[in-house]
């Protein structure tokens, strides 16, 4: 094993002025040096590129790529960054999200030394647009909860680029709950199995695109209505129960932000 592997990290943006810049400082303050950074901007029309440009420039000694070209969408866009990236563990952090420290990456890398796993997730801390906290979101340590709730928090997910060259990438048709059909495949279908890390590794801006919560609800009922594609089974009852949960959690939310 490489005892120093190249982390890639992605940011996908678009339109994102107000909140790539802290992004990008947040992966190129990271102590690991061994980093590439890709950003993939979805052809913006305000001044998400200059301020690209401008922090990349700031960070000379840093692997940094950027391409800005129209896309089909967030899993397009995913699927860019992971096409132009060369790294042996691959995370996505979008415009928004933030690691919560300056060691994350290197505490990654070491827990990917000690333990040889080919799936790492960490917790993740959702915030709003002040920076508060709401809730964290933590991975269960048994896989088979995916089938109950998408238990795994995509931006303090690590997997080894090996995993996309032997599973695929994220289905370009999918507007939202790419992630969990991913996760759905690769656990069930992949046999792969993913290891918990034992801390927080991302801030998480809550209210992006999984906030139309009627094309959320429509993609996840057709990740599971295609389960025997993944090697599981599910039921008109239990589909029904994984809808509600996520209708019911995003209705209370909403009574939260208006007390």
């Amino acid at each position: 094993m490489n005892k120093e592997p190249i982390v890639s990290v992605i940011t996908i943006c678009k339109n994102a002025a107000s909140t790539v810049a802290c992004t990008m400082e947040s992966v190129l303050k990271q102590t690991y040096k061994n980093i590439e950074y890709v950003v993939v901007d979805g052809k913006s029309t305000d001044n998400t590129l200059k301020i690209v440009h401008g922090i990349a420039r700031k960070y000379k000694n840093r692997k940094i790529s950027v391409v800005s070209e129209s896309d089909e969408g967030i899993s397009d866009a995913m699927n860019k960054g992971i096409l132009l990236s060369s790294g042996d563990i691959i995370n996505h952090l979008h415009a928004g999200d933030l690691y919560v420290n300056d060691f994350v990456i290197e505490s990654v890398v070491d827990s990917y030394i000690n333990n040889d796993w080919r799936w790492g997730v960490a917790g993740c801390i959702v915030v709003d647009s002040y920076k508060y906290q709401k809730y964290v979101y933590k991975p269960q340590s048994d896989y088979k909860v995916l089938l109950k709730k998408n238990c795994i928090p995509h931006p303090s997910t690590f997997l080894v680029r090996d995993i996309f060259n032997k599973h695929g990438l994220f289905i370009v048709e999918y507007k939202q709950a790419m992630d969990y059909e991913y996760w759905l495949r690769i656990a069930f279908k992949g046999g792969e199995r993913y290891h918990v890390l034992p801390f927080n590794s991302t801030y998480f801006l809550d209210g992006g695109k999984s906030s139309n919560i009627i094309e959320l609800l429509r993609y996840v009922y057709r990740v599971r209505k295609n389960a025997q594609h993944y090697n599981y089974k599910t039921t008109v009852l239990s589909n029904a129960i994984f809808l509600a949960r996520i209708l019911l959690f995003h209705s209370f939310d909403n009574l939260k932000k208006k007390i």
